[in-house]
C-alpha cells in the first residue's frame, strides 16, 4: 500500500476479465512515474468469471493495489465502499471496461498536488471503435471555471455530464455527499449537489480518458427502473440547485417525457414529468438565452400533447 498517496483509483469490477486486463494496464501506463503517488482500489463484485483471480495477480506485483471483494451486485454500494477504503486526498473513478491514454496522469497530479483545486473536471472521449484509440493527447491545459458556469456547462451538456469516472474531486466531498445505492445514474444523484459544494473548480477539455461506449450498456437500454432512477436524479438535482437554473432542468424534464415516454407506466411518475413539462410552455422559458433552440421546439413540440 502506498503511504499518503495523493490519488485514490477506484475500480469497480464485475465479471470483467475480458476487459480488466487492457484496462489496469493502461492505467499503469497513465500513471508512469507517478505510481508511487496513487493507491488503486479494485472491488470485486460478484464475479462469476477469471476476474477475482485477475486482480490478485495485479497486488502481488504492485503494493499501490487494494483489493476488496463484495456481492453488492450494486454500483453505487461499490463506488461508496471504494470510498472508505480510499486514503488519498483525492479520489477519481474508471470503469473496468474503459481506458486512459499513456502518460497523462503525472501532469494532472502535479496540478491537484500544486493548485489543490475541488475538482478537476475533464471531458471524457467517447469511442465505440476500439481502432480509433490513438493516445494523442495535447497536454494539461485546465481552465477555472465558477460554480455557475460549471453548473450551466454540464446543464446544456457541454463538455461536463455527470460521470464520476475521469474526474478529480477531494475526497472531502465525497465524504459530503455518499453515493446512493443505486444500479445506475448513482453519479447523476450526487454530481449536482458535489458542484454545489465546490468553490474551486477547473476544466480540462482534452481528455485523458477513453470512455468505451458499448452496445447494450445500461445508458442505452432504458427500462421502468432505470427511468425511475432518472426521475429521482432529476428531481434531487431540481432540490439542490439555485432557482438560477430552473429553465435549463426542465429541459431535462422534456428529455424524460420525449425519449423515454413509453416507459412512463406509473401514473405518479407520469404525472410528475407532465407537470414539469408544462412548465416550459411559459415566456420566461422562451426568453432564457440560456435554454438551446432545439429545447425550445421540443417545448412547442408538446403544446398539443398536454
Amino acid at each position: 500500500m502506498t503511504n499518503n498517496p495523493l490519488l485514490s483509483i477506484i475500480i469497480a469490477a464485475h465479471n470483467c476479465e475480458k476487459t480488466i486486463d487492457a484496462t489496469f494496464q493502461s492505467l499503469l501506463d497513465a500513471l508512469g512515474p507517478s505510481l508511487a503517488q496513487a493507491e488503486i482500489i479494485i472491488i470485486n463484485d460478484a464475479s462469476e468469471d477469471r476476474t477475482g483471480e485477475k486482480i490478485a495477480h495485479y497486488a502481488i506485483s504492485y503494493p499501490q493495489v487494494i483489493i476488496s471483494s463484495v456481492t453488492f451486485k450494486n454500483i453505487g454500494r461499490v463506488r461508496q465502499h471504494g470510498i472508505s477504503l480510499s486514503q488519498g486526498e483525492y479520489i477519481t473513478m474508471l470503469d473496468s471496461d474503459d481506458l486512459m491514454k499513456k502518460e497523462t496522469l503525472p501532469q494532472i497530479i502535479d496540478f491537484l498536488r500544486e493548485t489543490r483545486p475541488d475538482m478537476l473536471l475533464t471531458r471524457l472521449h467517447e469511442i465505440r471503435d476500439l481502432n480509433k484509440i490513438d493516445h494523442q493527447w495535447s497536454g494539461l491545459y485546465p481552465e477555472k471555471l465558477s460554480r455557475k458556469d460549471t453548473i450551466t456547462r454540464f446543464l446544456i451538456h457541454k463538455d461536463l455530464q455527470a460521470h464520476l469516472i475521469g474526474q478529480f474531486i477531494k475526497k472531502e466531498i465525497y465524504l459530503h455527499h455518499k453515493i446512493p445505492a443505486m444500479a445506475c445514474y448513482e453519479d447523476f444523484y450526487v454530481f449536482p449537489q458535489m458542484l454545489m459544494d465546490a468553490s474551486s473548480i477547473y476544466f480540462q477539455y482534452d481528455s485523458h480518458y477513453y470512455y468505451i461506449k458499448h452496445q447494450g450498456s445500461l445508458s442505452s437500454t432504458p427500462d421502468e427502473d432505470k427511468i425511475a432512477n432518472l426521475i429521482d436524479c432529476t428531481l434531487k438535482m431540481e432540490e439542490v440547485l439555485p432557482n438560477d437554473f430552473h429553465h435549463l432542468v426542465l429541459c431535462h424534464w422534456l428529455d424524460i417525457f420525449i425519449k423515454h415516454k413509453a416507459l412512463l407506466n406509473d401514473k405518479h411518475q407520469k404525472d410528475i414529468v407532465k407537470k414539469h413539462v408544462i412548465m416550459t410552455h411559459s415566456p420566461g422559458f422562451f426568453l432564457n438565452s440560456t435554454v438551446r433552440f432545439s429545447y425550445k421546439r421540443k417545448a412547442l413540440s408538446t403544446l398539443w400533447k398536454n
